[in-house]
């Protein structure tokens, strides 16, 4: 028992040792073992036994990283919302954001942008990741166009323009006319003009062939005369009789190599490569 043995005696109440309490300011006394034990109050730090303060009751009382809330330090970066993303500290404040394609307030939420290619706009029908993209972005080449069919992206060089529409579009030159050929086998093409003096191909076959440069060149029997007999000549690359059209009315032909030699007939005289005329007779006159 306890008490005042001139007064009263009662029996002893361990929690008696902690009233009044031996403990600081913001404190709470327990009885441990018979031995009063002093502690600070929740949200409290210090010494119990001079008193216990809040960790902070300013910014400027927390590190670089943190700021006071409810009176203790907190890592600053958690004033950011649901999904963002902390970009630094600054004055214990962060700066947060959404990551990219992501919409919404980054201090409350961030979220994706779509779920699916429904929740997207018509310039932007692709759901990507959570993004809405337009598929043709950075599919195409320089200078190409872009169409849509469905999702998938149609790439093509305007009608002014060739190349290859995934590398690079550029403006047609006169090369281009020829490039890939577009005349017949073993014909050669000539960048040239048509009758109202726009530009294209010319189709010819090289010296040596013959036969219609649109379809086919055939390489000529003779590219000189010596490549045929005596009695032949070397006419559009084919052996033929040197004399076909070369002599003038009523004129004889001999082919002598390769050469039509041209003569008139006995009787007859003029331009063998012209017209040879009967030789006219006239009668003689006789005198008695």
């Amino acid at each position: 028992m306890t008490g005042d043995p001139f007064e009263s005696c009662h029996l002893k109440d361990p929690e008696e040792l902690c009233r009044p309490s031996p403990c600081g300011s913001n404190t709470k006394c327990e009885v441990i073992n018979s031995v009063p034990t002093c502690s600070c109050l929740l949200g409290f730090i210090g010494s119990p036994l001079n008193g216990c303060r809040h960790e902070c009751e300013s910014d400027i009382e927390c590190g670089s990283q943190e700021f006071c809330s409810k009176f203790k330090c907190t890592n600053a970066c958690s004033q950011c919302g649901k999904g963002a993303s902390c970009a630094r500290v600054t004055y214990h404040r962060a700066v947060c954001e959404c990551p990219k394609g992501y919409i919404g307030s980054p201090y409350t939420e961030c979220r994706a942008e779509c779920y699916g290619d429904r929740d997207c706009p018509v310039g932007r029908p692709a759901c990507i990741y959570g993004v809405c993209k337009n598929p043709c972005d950075g599919s195409c080449g320089v200078n190409a166009n872009c169409n849509l069919r469905g999702l998938t992206p149609v790439c093509s060089c305007p009608r002014d323009m060739t190349g290859d529409p995934f590398v690079s579009c550029r403006p047609f030159t006169k090369e281009d006319l020829c490039s890939p050929n577009p005349c017949g086998v073993n014909a050669v093409c000539t960048p040239g003009y048509d009758r109202n003096n726009r530009e294209r191909p010319v189709c010819t076959c090289p010296p040596g062939y013959t036969g219609n440069a649109l379809s086919n060149c055939v390489r000529g029997e003779c590219q000189s005369d010596g490549e045929c007999a005596d009695l032949k000549a070397c006419i559009n690359y084919q052996c033929v009789d040197p004399c076909i059209g070369q002599c003038g009315t009523g004129a004889q032909c001999q082919a002598r190599k390769h050469i039509a030699v041209c003569t008139c007939p006995v009787g007859t005289q003029g331009d063998a490569l012209v017209t040879c005329r009967a030789i006219k007779s006239y009668p003689v006159a006789r005198y008695h």
